[in-house]
């Protein structure tokens, strides 16, 4: 009994003792938790991109209009459901364009687009109101929608053989030209009001993606109107504060109104042609590559062909063409592994043959689609397009890391897409928080009304970035652009030395604008 006494008369001084040091213990916590919590913080955000990134005194005064202007929309949106990112594109635009933060970066220098499709960049306004008034343009319509054709006569193949008529025939019998005009934007873009009705998972939104390539194409085939969109593309990326643009085309041969039809090679003329005669004109534009990118749906015998064309113009066309890629959509496949023997010969081209390959667009983790990262990497991808997958990937993610192998994230597209409904859980938002080698681009933003990469600048930096995301974050943004492009060494110094003029350009601008609108945002001498 005595022994039992003495054992409880130990335990309790043992918890008296253990009580004392723990309220020791936080007594010493309380004194130090904010100094603890402060560090954690400043280690954690760190890594998030743009954080190594030192501003200049004029640099500090625009980075406080802007986290000025950012915090007010974010403490907006917190008191409501209405913040952009988190829905569709399609709804969210006029919001989007309503935003100061937006403006901010609308006029900003943005560096390079490095994930674009040729036919996909232009303005549909630009299609509708100056390619479609071009003589000798007929249309057709489908069950989708139109499609068109540039011919000196009615057209006697295709879909319709006997259903052709001129565009001009069919404005002129409309009720008025502006509203057969209005029908033909939308039947050339994929804007609804009910996008999640409307495309109710990945597979909707890409059949009617597609039959916009296919209304596009055949106005696109002919070679004078293609002169026409590409020049109004590189306009439109110049006046959205794009210094330098690398696209993939699937290179449709080009053709005269008679019929004739170009080369490839020829072709390709066409398109250099038109980015040589624009840097000319444009000085404030660095210029244009192109990355060879036909469709995947096909067999190994037509990759070999691919690989064997891509050859043949990087011989003849050596700084314009960038390198290769395979594109569509990846879920239906067929994977890169597929076409392993004939990619391979790339890695022994001489002149060298840089590629770019789309990988892991998809939802899906251990498909196919999602393990095209395997390949991607294996095969020595100079940058990898989406890369939607690469967090479910720890061992890619490190290779890529190490290898300096940078994800072209595209946040609108993934969105109008429907890979990912709310923008604050994009992958991209965990690759920015850690620092990892991306650039952000705009993919094919004809489709959705966006412009060239401010709409997508916008949703990387209110999204993937976060709260703490500040001029910092694009400012590095724009800085990746141009050292993870395609250029050799001298000509990627000689563009960051045009882009770096442009935005001291733009900081002193900022400066002067903000303190004669808000002069609270920025504190008197």
């Amino acid at each position: 009994m005595k022994v039992g006494v003495s054992r409880a008369l130990q335990l309790a001084a043992v918890l008296v003792i253990a009580s004392a040091s723990n309220v020791l213990a936080r007594a010493v916590d309380n004194n130090t938790y904010d100094r603890q919590r402060e560090a954690l913080v400043a280690q954690d955000y760190s890594n998030l991109i743009g954080s190594s990134v030192v501003l200049t005194s004029e640099e500090e005064l625009a980075n406080q209009i802007l986290v000025a202007l950012k915090q007010q929309e974010l403490d907006d949106a917190l008191d409501s459901s209405n913040y952009p990112p988190a829905r569709n594109f399609l709804v969210s635009k006029p919001d989007i364009e309503r935003s100061q933060v937006f403006s901010f970066i609308r006029s900003m220098p943005k560096g390079a687009v490095l994930h674009g499709h040729d036919t996909g960049l232009t303005s549909i306004n630009f299609v509708v109101q100056n390619l479609t008034y071009w003589d000798g343009l007929y249309i057709c319509y489908l069950d989708y929608g139109p499609i068109f054709k540039f011919s000196a006569s009615p057209p006697s193949e295709g879909a319709c053989p006997d259903a052709w008529s001129l565009v001009s025939t069919e404005r002129a019998a409309a009720s008025s030209p502006s509203d057969f005009d209005a029908a033909l934007y939308k039947n050339l873009t994929m804007g609804v009001d009910n996008p999640l009705e409307a495309y109710p998972d990945v597979d909707a939104a890409w059949v009617r993606f597609n039959q916009y390539f296919a209304s596009m194409d055949g106005i696109l085939s002919y070679r004078a109107a293609f002169e026409a969109y590409h020049t109004q593309t590189l306009t439109e990326m110049r006046d959205d504060g794009v210094t330098y643009l690398e696209f993939r085309g699937v290179l449709p041969l080009l053709h005269e109104l008679d019929g004739t039809v170009l080369t490839a090679q020829q072709t390709i003329a066409v398109y250099k042609n038109i980015s040589d005669i624009f840097v000319s004109d444009n000085p404030e534009f660095f210029g244009a590559r192109f990355i060879y990118g036909p469709p995947r749906g096909v067999s190994v015998e037509q990759v070999f062909a691919y690989v064997d064309l891509v050859k043949a113009l990087k011989t003849e066309f050596p700084e314009y063409i960038a390198g290769f890629d395979l594109v569509g959509q990846e879920d239906p496949g067929p994977p890169l592994k597929d076409f392993i023997e004939p990619l391979l010969t790339l890695q022994d081209s001489d002149p060298a043959i840089d590629v770019f390959y789309h990988a892991a667009e998809t939802d899906w983790y251990g498909e196919d689609a999602d393990e095209n990262l395997f390949d991607a990497l294996l095969l020595n991808a100079t940058r990898i397009g989406h890369g939607y997958g690469i967090l479910k990937h720890p061992a890619l993610m490190q290779r890529a890391r190490d290898t300096a192998t940078p994800i072209e994230i595209c946040p609108v597209s993934n969105q109008v897409l429907r890979l990912v409904e709310d923008l604050r859980n994009h992958p991209g938002v965990a690759l920015a928080a850690s620092g990892f080698p991306m650039v952000v681009s705009s993919d094919d933003p004809a489709p959705w009304a966006a412009l060239p990469l401010s709409h997508d600048f916008y949703e990387a930096f209110m999204a993937l970035g976060g709260r703490h995301a500040d001029l910092r974050f694009l400012k590095q943004l724009a800085i990746n652009s141009i050292n993870f492009s395609s250029l050799p060494a001298i000509q990627k110094a000689s563009l960051l030395q045009l882009w770096t003029e442009q935005w001291s350009n733009f900081i002193t601008s900022v400066i002067i604008k903000y303190q004669s609108i808000h002069t609270n945002l920025i504190p008197e001498d």
